[in-house]
């Protein structure tokens, strides 16, 4: 993920230049279909890891159809080459409700991380615990622990709950790295509905995965934050400090939060504000995104040490599938991006 020697003969140092990322992404292929076709069916909301041991390659991902079923499980895929995946676990909306004594009734965006300490394999899943099926109720952010990716997983707490005045409704969608062995998150902050509310990034610390604090909303470059915007991605070790790069969700249709830009962020945890780095549009490069809506707003960046690239996994708003844009209406593919280094 940092520059080579050659990009270093450039004069750049530190992380790959995000704007490079962007630029010279080829698109790979598809990873996964959603359930079905039909209108509201997604995949995505995922998390991509590495184990550098078995040269395996770990995803976790959301399936989804439409109301009143919604998200219906967390599953996990195995691969050898971070491009062909195959199922190895699932775990229910109705499982994670009996483990968690909650009333889950959807499941959405999630982060597999494996614990420096204890070497765990920590599962952070977004779940609605208020809804109705045919409405978004209230989200809370779980924490599933296992010895194995591959589970079994056994339910251990709330990783951080909603509750305070700029979270009221949502504190979910998080995206999780973990710098000098500190875990940072960014996730979700939702006071009021999203319609007339607002929402925004909100960031969340721990020293070991289990117990986290949230320390409220960030301001971008000093100012405060739009009505509406999240983040997801990743977070890196940047050569001055934690750096965020991944999609902004800055449009709201039918329901439906969704990307077109791709940012960077320095994270300034102490100051609580995100100094910009980089902002470019992301044009679609493959038949599987819409021109105008290219994306869910879902997205991760890995390393792939063994063959010196990075992959970019997207939550694509599929155009042929897809009968309008909305939350019930649009169908969502995960699909694949290469950036040689």
């Amino acid at each position: 993920m940092f520059c080579d020697a050659k990009l270093g003969a450039f004069g750049w140092q530190g992380l790959v230049p995000p704007s490079y990322i962007l630029y010279h992404r080829k698109f790979r292929g598809v990873v996964l279909d959603p359930p079905d076709f039909d209108p509201g069916s997604w995949i995505g909301g995922s998390s991509v890891l590495v184990d550098y041991d078995s040269h395996e390659f770990w995803l976790t991902v959301r399936p989804r159809k439409a109301p009143p079923l919604r998200g219906y499980a967390a599953e996990i895929y195995r691969s050898s080459n971070g491009e062909d995946y195959s199922k190895v676990s699932s775990i229910s909306a109705e499982a994670l409700g009996s483990m968690s004594h909650q009333n889950v009734v959807s499941i959405e965006a999630q982060q597999l991380v494996r614990d420096p300490n204890t070497g765990r394999y920590y599962l952070y899943i977004s779940a609605d615990t208020r809804g109705t099926g045919e409405s978004e109720g209230q989200w809370d952010t779980f924490l599933l622990i296992s010895d194995d990716p591959a589970g079994p997983w056994k339910f251990r707490d709330l990783a951080w709950r909603r509750g305070d005045n700029y979270d009221s409704h949502e504190a979910r969608d998080a995206t999780i790295g973990i710098v000098d062995g500190r875990y940072f998150a960014l996730f979700k902050a939702a006071q009021g509905t999203e319609e007339g509310g607002r929402v925004n990034v909100a960031l969340a610390t721990s020293s070991n995965g289990l117990e986290w604090k949230k320390h409220g909303t960030l301001k971008i470059d000093g100012i405060e934050q739009p009505r509406y915007l999240q983040l997801y991605g990743n977070i890196f070790a940047g050569a001055m400090g934690p750096l965020f790069m991944g999609l902004a969700r800055r449009h709201l249709i039918r329901k439906a939060s969704l990307a077109r830009d791709f940012e960077a962020y320095f994270i300034d945890y102490r100051g609580m504000n995100l100094e910009s780095v980089f902002r470019g549009e992301w044009k679609p490069l493959s038949p599987y995104e819409r021109k105008d809506y290219p994306s869910h707003g879902y997205m991760n960046i890995i390393h792939d040490p063994f063959r010196s690239r990075l992959l970019i996994y997207l939550e694509s708003i599929d155009p042929q599938y897809t009968q309008e844009i909305g939350w019930r209406t649009q169908v969502d593919r995960l699909i694949l991006y290469e950036v040689r280094l």
